[in-house]
């Protein structure tokens, strides 16, 4: 039987399934619909603080810590009547790690222009010493790879002397966004290239600022600020060791008196027996500086960065293609416009005295270089080629040796000297090869280097002068040495044996073809006697030995002897 509970009204019986069911639903609506109340509820609550004012001002937030070494712009600072003065230090030379220490000691700072393919060479900085100019505040600018003539290069080999020597800083953990051209040499395609490798600004160091004078007619005492042009800032020149502190103090004072611009100052070396006359003594750069210091305190000057006083961000960090030439350029010696052929340098080490001489072609006559030693204590003399990214030099390929050859005479021995360039442009010694004797006449002289080591990319090679004499050489030649054959698959011995056989075999198999020959040609001969044209076939006469007696048991039968007879007539008709 079907038990049945009210629908409406009424509450529900004990034991009604139905009535439980509607209960619970009921239930269930009421608790949906106090859950909806309360969502509101508390996202009403949620909202109001949201969207009403604040009570109170928040508590004022902690100031951050000041970036290191983070010099204020000085333009925005101080306007634009104050000087500004940049130290700026050419080529990474070990010896300037001392004009760091000086800054330091007065709280100033500078701009070091670095060429990556030097660093960790003799007398040069090394990667420790970057990073610690780099921690000092100091920064960290590009000056190539290996300070080349860059107006002298052509396009390719720009690229790759400015981008990949900012490649190189940029891998080493450093942000170079300032740059300087090597002797100061410009041009519109140089700056182009300077811009397009991702530099913010370029610098000169051939004059441009300073007192007009009859040298310089068109100076002016500071360069603009910001410059105008970026990509050929001008400088005074460059600080020697003719220099004095009232020179260096007047060249900031001039801009002073001028109502302010931007004065970079340029140094290289410090005083040194060797250094030349691009340097400066530790003393004078230190009153300099210490006057520097008290003058930026007086708020009369500020001492900037070259990329604090410019401004603005690198372009994308990128090297340029890499050079692919295998033959080695103007080895004949052929063209020159110097002492020394084109794509040539003169080179050595120690102390000897040496004169370049360059001896241009004649008819069934080469172009010559003679390298004469007049004077010697120690070290070589030696042409070269110019070391440089590939322009002239040849690509080397790690493990693959390289082949040498070249004409020459002399007075004293000589012989190949070797260098390589590894994968950061630096160029190293690498090798030499065996000593050859002196040759009154032209003679030939050729080497096989060993495999160059996992890091080669280029070699360069030359004819030394290491005493008192003179090498003349011609006709150079370098290239990878061609791969062995391969190795035969069989002996020489077994080799022999088997070309014995095949000569016995091709007499025998001619033997057999002549043999072959000679049957077919005897049996053709016999059937043309044999035979005639149409008649048939006489057997030749038997013997009569060999003929029974007539009549007898072993005799012909009588219609033989009868055939027999008639062709015997026949024959004898």
């Amino acid at each position: 039987m079907t038990r049945t509970g009210p629908e409406q009204g009424g509450s529900e019986q004990p034991g009604s399934e139905q009535g439980a069911r509607a209960t619970g639903g009921s239930r269930l609506l009421m608790v949906a619909v106090l859950a909806v109340f309360a969502a509101i509820a508390v996202a009403v609550g949620f909202l109001v603080p949201a969207v009403a004012p604040p009570a109170a001002a928040p508590p004022a937030a902690a100031p951050p810590s000041p970036a290191p070494a983070a010099a204020p712009a000085p333009v925005a600072a101080s306007g634009p009547t104050l000087p500004i003065v940049s130290l700026t230090f050419d080529d990474g030379l070990a010896g300037q790690m001392q004009y760091l220490q000086t800054m330091q000691q007065h709280g100033l700072v500078g701009t070091f222009f670095i060429n990556s393919g030097a660093i960790g060479q003799p007398n040069y900085m090394t990667r420790a010493d970057l990073a610690q100019i780099a921690a000092s505040g100091d920064e960290i600018g590009g000056h190539t790879v290996s300070h080349p003539n860059l107006t002298e290069d052509a396009p390719d080999e720009t690229a790759r002397q400015i981008c990949d020597d900012r490649a190189t800083l940029h891998s080493w953990g450093f942000d170079p966004v300032s740059f300087a051209y090597p002797f100061g040499a410009a041009s519109p395609p140089v700056e182009a290239a300077a811009r397009d490798c991702g530099y913010a600004s370029a610098r000169l160091d051939r004059g441009g600022v300073g007192p007009v004078s009859a040298t310089c007619p068109d100076c002016v005492p500071g360069e603009s600020v910001p410059p105008r042009d970026p990509y050929a800032i001008r400088t005074p020149p460059d600080i020697t060791t003719a220099t004095t502190l009232a020179d260096l103090e007047g060249l900031v004072t001039g801009a002073q008196a001028a109502g302010g611009g931007w004065v970079p100052l340029i140094f290289h070396h410090e005083a040194c027996t060797t250094c030349g006359n691009l340097s400066t003594s530790p003393a004078l750069f230190d009153q300099f500086a210490g006057w520097l210091a008290d003058q930026q305190r007086a708020g009369t000057l500020a001492v900037r960065t070259v990329s604090q006083v410019v401004g603005g961000p690198g372009g994308p960090v990128h090297t340029a293609p890499p050079p692919a030439a295998t033959a080695m350029p103007n080895g004949d010696l052929s063209q020159s416009s110097t002492t020394v052929p084109d794509c040539w340098e003169a080179s050595g080490f120690g102390q000897n005295t040496a004169d370049y001489r360059w001896t241009p072609p004649a008819p069934g006559v080469p172009a010559t270089e003679t390298v004469t030693v007049s004077s010697y204590t120690n070290g070589d003399a030696t042409l070269l080629p110019r070391l440089d990214l590939g322009q002239c030099t040849v690509t080397a390929t790690p493990g693959v040796p390289i082949h040498l050859a070249a004409q020459y005479r002399s007075t004293v021995p000589t012989q190949f000297e070797v260098y390589r360039r590894t994968s950061t442009g630096s160029w190293v010694y690498w090798t030499s090869s065996p000593w050859v004797a002196p040759a009154p006449a032209w003679q030939p002289v050729t080497w096989d280097t060993p495999p160059p080591p996992p890091d080669t990319e280029g070699v360069a090679a030359g004819l030394v002068v290491g005493a008192v004499g003179w090498v003349q050489s011609a006709a150079y030649v370098q290239g990878p040495v061609p791969p062995p054959p391969a190795p035969p698959l069989i002996s020489p011995g077994l080799r022999g044996l088997l070309e014995l056989g095949a000569a016995v075999a091709a007499v025998l198999g001619l033997l057999a073809a002549l043999a072959g020959l000679t049957h077919h040609f005897l049996r053709r001969r016999r059937r043309g006697r044999a035979g005639r044209a149409g008649a048939p076939t006489v057997p030749g006469p038997r013997s009569p030995i060999d003929d029974p007696p007539e009549g007898s048991p072993d005799g012909p039968p009588d219609d033989e002897l009868a055939t027999r007879g008639a062709a015997g007539e026949d024959v004898v008709r």
